[in-house]
C-alpha cells in the first residue's frame, strides 16, 4: 500500500483544501502534545520504579502502573519514525530515542523504523512483517508480546544492505542495554526488574500490537470469519481499502487508541502527527467517501467495506 503522494490512483485533494491538508500533514518544528506523551512516560515510569522499590507500592501495583505509563510510548515512536515529531530531523529522532530508552527497548530507533517502512511499503503483501501479528488464535499473545523480536529477525534475514547496516549500528545500543540488565541481576533486584520492567513491557507491547497491528488490518472471509486483509483487496488500485478507518465512541477511541482509529489516515499520509488524524479525516471525509473505505463500525472487529458514493458524510 502506497501513500497518497506515491499511489496510482491516488484520493483526490481540492485545490481550496491543499494548504490546510499540508499544514495538518506535516510536522510542526515540535508537536508539543507528543513531548508532553513523551515526559509523562519518562517521568511515569521513574515515579512507579521509585515508589516500588521502596516499598510505597507492592510491586504488582507497580507492574500494573508501568503498563499504564509505558503504553503511550507507541505515539511517540511511532510518530518519531515517521519524523512528525518534530520537523528538526535530530530533535525528531532524539525524542524517538529517549522513550525507547524509557521503555527499555533492545532494539533502536533505527532498527525498528525500517521494519516498519517494509510494512508501509508492503502493506497486507506477503513481504509485510506485520503478517506476524497475524495468525491461529492461540498464537497470537506470544506474537503480540513480541514485536521487537519479530522485527529484529525480519531485519536479520532482510538481504536489503539497509536493513543489515541498521542491525549492525544498534549491536552497540544493544550490548549496552543488555549489561545494564546483568548489573541489575547482579546487584540482587533481579525480581523487582522482572516485576517493573520485563512483565510491564511485554504486556504493554501485548496491547500495542492489538491495538495498532492487529485492529486496522482485520477483515471478514468468505465465511464472514475474522481475517487479515487480503492483498487483493488492498492494492495500489484500492488504496483506501489496504487498512480500516474506526467510527463510533470517538471521544472515548482515539485517546485509547492514539488517533489510530483513524489509521487510514496514517497510510495514507504517513507524516501526519496522529493528533491530527481526525481532523484529516473530516476535511477529507467527503474525497475518501468517493473511494471503497472499510469502516470498523463502534467495536466490531470485521469491518464493512463502503463501496464508494454509497455513504454520506458523516455516516457511520
Amino acid at each position: 500500500m502506497s501513500s497518497n503522494a506515491s499511489a496510482k490512483y491516488p484520493v483526490r485533494v481540492p485545490t481550496e483544501k491543499q494548504a490546510e491538508l499540508y499544514r495538518l500533514t506535516n510536522p510542526p518544528k515540535v508537536a508539543w502534545p507528543t513531548v508532553a506523551v513523551l515526559v509523562y512516560v519518562v517521568f511515569g515510569v521513574i515515579a512507579v520504579d521509585v515508589a516500588a522499590i521502596r516499598g510505597l507500592i507492592p510491586l504488582w501495583v507497580g507492574t500494573l502502573l508501568n503498563v499504564a505509563t509505558m503504553y503511550p510510548f507507541f505515539h511517540v515512536m511511532h510518530d518519531s519514525m515517521h519524523r512528525a515529531a518534530s520537523s528538526n530531523v535530530k530533535l525528531n529522532d532524539w525524542i524517538g530515542r529517549i522513550v525507547l530508552v524509557a521503555t527499555g527497548s533492545l532494539g533502536t530507533l533505527e532498527t525498528i523504523r525500517y521494519s516498519h517502512m517494509m510494512h508501509h511499503r508492503f502493506t497486507n503483501d506477503p513481504q509485510d512483517p506485520d503478517h506476524y501479528f497475524h495468525g491461529s488464535w492461540w498464537t497470537l499473545p506470544f506474537r503480540w508480546m513480541t514485536p521487537d523480536l519479530r522485527y529484529s529477525w525480519y531485519n536479520l534475514r532482510s538481504s536489503d544492505p539497509r536493513a543489515q547496516k541498521v542491525m549492525k549500528d544498534s549491536l552497540p545500543y544493544t550490548i549496552a542495554v543488555l549489561s545494564i540488565f546483568a548489573g541489575i541481576f547482579y546487584l540482587g533486584y533481579g525480581w523487582e526488574w522482572f516485576m517493573l520492567f520485563l512483565l510491564p513491557q511485554r504486556l504493554m507491547l501485548g496491547l500495542m500490537s492489538f491495538v495498532f497491528l492487529w485492529l486496522p488490518h482485520l477483515d471478514g472471509d468468505e465465511k464472514g470469519e475474522l481475517s487479515h486483509i487480503k492483498p487483493a483487496a488492498s492494492t495500489s488500485h484500492n488504496l483506501t481499502a489496504g487498512t480500516t478507518i474506526r467510527l463510533g465512541f470517538e471521544k472515548l477511541l482515539a485517546p485509547l487508541m492514539q488517533w489510530h482509529n483513524y489509521h487510514l489516515i496514517h497510510h495514507l499520509w504517513p507524516t501526519t502527527p496522529s493528533y491530527n488524524h481526525a481532523k484529516v479525516w473530516k476535511l477529507m471525509e467527503p474525497e475518501l467517501r468517493e473511494r471503497d473505505l472499510r469502516i470498523q463500525h463502534d467495536f466490531d472487529l470485521i469491518p464493512t467495506l463502503h463501496v464508494g458514493g454509497t455513504t454520506a458524510v458523516g455516516a457511520q
